[in-house]
């Protein structure tokens, strides 16, 4: 089976996706429709509104969108598994990056302004990671899906040049001239 360890972290990554419920709360949502919204023109609020919908419901089920994503991989569509499990791993991806930066900051000090320090802890709310099994199963999935790669169409194999029959020929005339002269003498 091709990308067989792919696919084998893929699914243990989502699994431990599941088991610890590693998805994004509504909040972040909000949050970011807050300003996605206003950088948009109004004639596209609705259709926005509706992408982030689907975006929300296929992010919410974090590791199942995984699992579907690794399924699709086995029956050769590969374009829409990596969407699904892109879109499953993102608020997981982000979360690992925000919580990774925010312990950075606490321990280390590294940024002393109260509002920003706020503001990271206000974003570390807005996901759901209760155990290290959620990080765990995100890291998997990511390193999984790094393995995956779309076959490769096999190219048509090039066909020999033949050679030109033209300068055959020619010297094929040139000998019979030589044989013509040396038979003369």
């Amino acid at each position: 089976m091709k990308h067989k360890t792919g696919i084998i972290l893929l699914f243990i990554g989502g699994i431990c996706m599941i088991i610890s419920s590693a998805i994004g709360s509504i909040g972040i949502y909000e949050f970011l429709w807050g300003y996605v919204s206003e950088e948009i023109p109004p004639d596209f609020v609705p259709l926005g509104k509706i992408a982030i919908i689907v975006l929300r419901i296929i992010a919410d089920t974090g590791g199942i969108a995984v699992i579907v994503g690794t399924l699709l991989f086995l029956v050769n569509q590969y374009r829409l598994g990596k969407f699904l499990i892109g879109v499953g791993l993102t608020f997981g991806s982000l979360a690992l990056i925000i919580w990774i930066t925010s312990e950075v900051v606490h321990e280390f000090e590294i940024v002393t302004d109260p509002e920003i320090v706020a503001y990271l802890d206000r974003l570390e709310d807005f996901f759901s990671y209760n155990t290290g099994l959620a990080f765990t199963g995100v890291i998997v999935a990511i390193i999984g899906r790094a393995f995956i790669k779309k076959p490769k169409v096999p190219k048509e194999p090039k066909e020999p040049k033949k050679p030109k029959k033209v300068k055959q020929e020619v010297k094929l005339e040139e000998k019979e001239e030589i044989f013509e002269e040396s038979e003369e003498t």
